[in-house]
């Protein structure tokens, strides 16, 4: 007899965030095909936009990956012209991240798409009920980066 589990029941929380993911994922590459930049790279982006300056250890603890992912994503940023670090004054040994003019109107770009894709998610929900539904979520992720964070 097999099991029952969160696989065969299509309302589970799992389905529905794999669909989110998916759906996002081809939402984002459909409208984001001139930029050339996926998902993880507009994040990246986003701790520098927000940022400037900030160091890749900062970026790697925020967006909990290693640093050598951080690095990797970096020189790809680097080759498309949208980022370039300089040496911080006060600490020779630390580079601050900085966006180029093409990096920031490229995401500025990714904000319009991110925009766009919550806006037609979230078309039938009020703004109490999308509220509500964006603390549903943000607790369900604290709790899932806390398992990876012991």
């Amino acid at each position: 007899m097999r099991k029952n589990s969160v696989f065969n029941q299509e309302n589970s929380y799992l389905n529905s965030w794999y669909n989110i993911t998916k759906g996002f994922g081809e939402f984002f590459k459909e409208r984001s095909a001139d930029l050339e930049i996926t998902p993880a790279e507009a994040m990246l982006l986003s701790k520098i936009y927000y940022k400037d300056g900030i160091s890749q250890r900062e970026i790697a603890h925020s967006l909990i990956v290693s640093e050598a992912n951080i690095t990797k994503t970096f020189k790809k940023l680097e080759g498309k012209e949208l980022v370039y670090k300089t040496v911080d004054e006060d600490n020779n040994a630390r580079r601050n991240l900085h966006l180029t003019e093409k990096g920031e109107a490229t995401f500025e770009r990714c904000i319009e798409i991110f925009g766009e894709f919550d806006e037609i998610t979230f078309e039938d929900y009020d703004s109490e009920e999308k509220e509500k539904m964006e603390k549903q979520l943000k607790k369900i992720s604290d709790k899932s980066l806390n398992i990876i964070k012991k």
